[in-house]
């Protein structure tokens, strides 16, 4: 492959980013709408034409060899490259076209103050030739996606910092605790039990958050489950071995046939803060800029406002 880049390379390649994105070549199969065999196949030869060992996987599991990554971090840089050549060619013909790359948090769709649809339409009318890349992944994958080149624009709820990024405010969503049927504190919910009750049952903790960015009260839970999917934390309230903080939108199906119930609402339920994020030293094409203005324009109520974690307990 050294040398010259052909049409075949750029399709094992994109293979490969993918294979990487979900962690390995199970994983993939869904993502690349191809048997696992074929995408072991597809990865001998891109390591063949390479000359290199790009992974290794096997019981062990998945993982990168450092030329892997190497490979990888320049796959990025291809395909941005790749995606702002056909947004300029587009743009030097009067046209909107290219290729637009956008992670989301997982479950978002339910929230009513998410209007990602209506800002994909409003975006399609303008860009009849654009093509866009939507991802739903998990919280933390997010901000990882947007800060490798993977994606160039992404949006979900990120109670960190990073000095790469530019975030803008968007919607809330409000997190209450839950219990599932099955666990003690659920006959007394949502609101005649103290905290004490709730603080000595055991508790299912958000991956995608530390520790120290959680609120002080939140830190008093007895930890003994985690995850980082939303669905995960869900799976382990209809347990009933713990409680978990989930978006209330996220709960409704469940709710409605009485198999959770929140806790303290008012006491220890709060609102966070949803944002978009892109590259500080990203290259904000046309198309780009028409995505993020109407995503902006359709969730402009929360300008200003702050609704990430507080330090206190509420109420």
């Amino acid at each position: 492959m050294f040398g010259t880049v052909s049409d075949v390379d750029l399709r094992l390649l994109r293979v490969f980013a993918t294979v990487v994105r979900c962690g390995g070549f199970a994983a993939a199969q869904s993502a690349l709408n191809v048997s696992q065999a074929q995408i072991s196949m597809q990865m001998k030869r891109l390591e063949e034409r390479l000359g290199m060992r790009l992974c290794h996987r096997g019981r062990g599991g998945f993982w990168l060899t450092g030329e892997g990554r190497d490979v990888y971090d320049a796959c990025q840089t291809l395909f941005r490259s790749l995606d702002e050549f056909r947004s300029s060619v587009a743009s030097s013909s009067g046209r909107l076209g290219g290729r637009l790359h956008v992670s989301v948090i997982d479950n978002s769709v339910f929230n009513d103050e998410f209007h990602l649809h209506t800002t994909i339409r409003s975006f399609k009318e303008k860009s009849h030739d654009s093509e866009i890349v939507l991802y739903v992944v998990a919280p933390n994958e997010v901000e990882q996606m947007v800060l490798s080149g993977a994606c160039d624009l992404g949006i979900g709820f990120f109670p960190a910092r990073r000095q790469g990024l530019e975030y803008k405010a968007l919607f809330t969503s409000r997190m209450d605790l839950y219990c599932g049927r099955d666990n003690p504190l659920f006959g007394q919910a949502p609101d005649r039990l103290q905290l004490e009750e709730v603080f000595a049952s055991e508790h299912a903790a958000r991956g995608y958050i530390s520790a120290a960015q959680l609120p002080t009260f939140e830190r008093k839970f007895m930890v003994r489950a985690s995850s980082s999917t939303v669905e995960g934390l869900v799976t382990l309230v209809l347990s009933g071995k713990y409680t978990a903080y989930l978006p209330r939108h996220y709960t409704r199906p469940w709710i409605r046939d009485d198999l959770i119930r929140p806790i303290l609402p008012d006491r220890i339920g709060y609102s966070s803060l949803y944002e978009m994020i892109i590259r500080k030293e990203s290259r904000r094409n046309a198309l780009l800029n028409l995505f993020i203005d109407r995503l902006v324009a359709l969730h402009s109520r929360v300008e200003g406002r702050d609704f990430r974690i507080g330090t206190d307990l509420p109420g």
